[in-house]
């Protein structure tokens, strides 16, 4: 039986799009997957953008090839970062703390799912990624970053579960210094994990049963 030539593509920011955080002759994450895929005869291609947001989205898959087999997509970490003036808000209690939390996740909330109708209109098989936390100096800003992106990632869980797509859990994943070019972005070894995860999800998940399952394998 001859295998299916697969074409991956790669959408979202620079947690894909990492080629100017790695060193100079390091791969980035879409060098990593070519090489993976290369023994397959497979494809692999980069359409992700470093900045973007998730309302970019949308004009990336304009350019997604009529021979794509599976879209990969990682993004949300930058709106995560526009909403991080908030963190200096004054409020009166918890609860006001709360409220404020509350607004910022139905401003994803509504983001993420006009993204995902517009990229499940390719009626391609879909993959997504959750925010992985960011690994700053400051741990009161770490954990005001880490408290807020669980709610964004309960956002990214909860609208593909309701669609039946994988989730490729970062947040998981990245659970080691060495996975970070800086506080924020992927450098080569975590640019491997995520490239073992796609491959993964790929050759396992059942697209067709149109379950939800989370993926994180942590080699």
């Amino acid at each position: 039986m001859v295998s299916q030539i697969r074409h991956l593509i790669l959408l979202g920011d620079s947690i894909f799009d990492n080629r100017s955080y790695v060193g100079r002759d390091q791969p980035a994450v879409i060098d990593q997957l070519k090489a993976k895929v290369k023994d397959f005869d497979w494809n692999a291609t980069l359409l992700a953008v470093d900045g973007n947001v998730l309302s970019d989205v949308g004009n990336q898959i304009k350019h997604v090839s009529s021979d794509a087999t599976h879209l990969f997509i990682s993004i949300g970490g930058n709106n995560a970062l526009s909403y991080m003036h908030h963190l200096n808000d004054s409020v009166k209690n918890v609860g006001e703390a709360l409220i404020v939390l509350s607004k910022i996740k139905k401003k994803f909330e509504k983001d993420y799912v006009d993204m995902l109708t517009k990229v499940t209109k390719s009626k391609l098989p879909v993959t997504t990624c959750t925010i992985y936390n960011p690994r700053f100096d400051n741990s009161h800003q770490q954990t005001m970053c880490e408290t807020g992106l669980s709610a964004l990632n309960d956002i990214i869980i909860t609208e593909s579960t309701k669609l039946g797509i994988p989730v490729i859990d970062l947040k998981t994943i990245f659970n080691d210094p060495n996975d970070y070019a800086n506080s924020i972005e992927p450098d080569v070894q975590g640019g491997m994990k995520i490239v073992e995860n796609i491959l993964y999800v790929v050759n396992n998940h059942r697209f067709d049963e149109n379950i939800c399952s989370i993926y994180a394998r942590m080699n």
